[in-house]
């Protein structure tokens, strides 16, 4: 079943949140030393002429690299405009900094759905100019906001070690079967995902997750924690390589990476968590004209299905016509598509916002009493 939340997705605005992002409290020692302007104007025939550097703040590694080969380096070549690439796309605490500082800031910034609304939440965000994007082939603009157009869409799965259940946990009350599927339990160190799929395990209905009862959610996962480990993302992969973790949630990309490692891995589209990414503009951006330009760029089939088939990328596009143009059995294996929409969840940015010193603090408690 769908989880589009009307109040919160299907509109162009957002209300800004009176709320303090824990992150706020572990700042940045230093900000990104600005990009001075460079190099001559390239004609746009969509808009202003481009020039200069364009500042972009992502995530790194393979990411970066996947990135670079599938939007960046194509869009340099095409206007000129020299891209200049941080590791800091989901820093919130970094980016309050240097936005209340009023130093420069990224003309871009890579967030997802939780951390759109984290950057909302502070106001380090403006708003996009709509006059130049051509929107019209989104296969869902209910995913557009005043701040973000969908770029392409990711997932967090249920995974299990299929050398040890060759049929798997189906769902995540099996996951939560230690009985029938013993072993260690893989979640990510941060709370998103992990506490829906834990109210699903507990019989919570996918259209019924938000708000979120985080007194269920944390008794839900009580049932578990002795069987569950808390890692980062690369340690996760590290633990599902080695047969230390058998099933868990685990981002899809890495499980496909795990697979083609030689993992013997199983996963599933049933409760799985999709997140949204969006090329954003931050409040003191100082090339707009490249910053719009880039996004448009990132909207065309070309640059959707570099990223799609690049293998250390491999995300649902959003267009239309690229959607179109895929396999039902492509379908079948992408999240956010109209064939996997209706055993998934989409993750609640805004929830996650308003509720982030609350969340925040419960997390760390519970996490803590793991070692305890």
């Amino acid at each position: 079943m769908e989880q589009l939340n009307p109040r919160r997705r299907g509109f162009r605005r957002v209300a800004s949140a009176a709320v303090a992002i824990a992150a706020a409290t572990a700042l940045a020692a230093c900000s990104t030393p600005a990009p001075a302007p460079t190099g001559d104007a390239t004609t746009n025939p969509e808009g202003p002429a481009l020039s200069g550097e364009l500042w972009y703040s992502g995530f790194g590694g393979s990411y970066e690299e996947g990135m670079r080969a599938a939007l960046f380096d194509p869009f340099a070549a095409e206007t000129g405009v020299k891209v200049l690439i941080d590791a800091d796309g989901s820093n919130v605490a970094k980016l309050a900094e240097t936005v209340k500082s009023g130093a420069q800031s990224p003309d871009l910034v890579d967030t997802e759905s939780k951390t759109l609304y984290q950057f909302l939440s502070q106001d380090l965000l403006q708003p996009l100019d709509f006059s130049g994007l051509d929107t019209s082939d989104i296969a869902y603009p209910e995913l557009i906001t005043d701040y973000s157009v969908p770029w392409y869409q990711f997932s967090r799965n249920l995974f299990w070690n299929a050398d040890v259940f060759p049929n798997g946990p189906q769902s995540w009350a099996d996951v939560w079967d230690l009985q029938k599927f013993p072993g260690k339990r893989v979640f990510q160190s941060n709370a998103t995902g992990v506490l829906e799929v834990a109210l699903l395990a507990d019989g919570v209905p996918l259209d019924k997750l938000y708000p979120l009862d985080l007194d269920r959610a944390f008794a839900s996962l009580d049932k578990i924690k002795d069987s569950v480990l808390i890692m980062s993302t690369g340690e996760a992969d590290a633990a599902i390589a080695a047969g230390e973790a058998v099933t868990g949630l685990h981002t899809l990309g890495r499980i496909r990476n795990l697979q083609d490692g030689g993992t013997n891995l199983g996963y599933s589209w049933v409760g799985a968590a999709v997140s949204v990414e969006a090329l954003t503009i931050s409040k003191n951006a100082a090339n707009l004209p490249a910053a719009h330009a880039l996004i448009q760029r990132s909207l065309t089939p070309e640059s959707q299905l570099a990223i799609l088939n690049n293998k250390s990328l491999r995300y649902t596009p959003t267009l239309k016509s690229v959607l179109a143009s895929l396999p039902d059995e492509e379908l079948a294996d992408l999240p956010g598509t109209d064939i996997t929409r209706p055993t998934s969840f989409y993750i609640d940015g805004q929830w996650y916002a308003d509720h982030a010193d609350e969340l925040n603090a419960r997390w760390t408690d519970w996490v803590n009493s793991l070692s305890s």
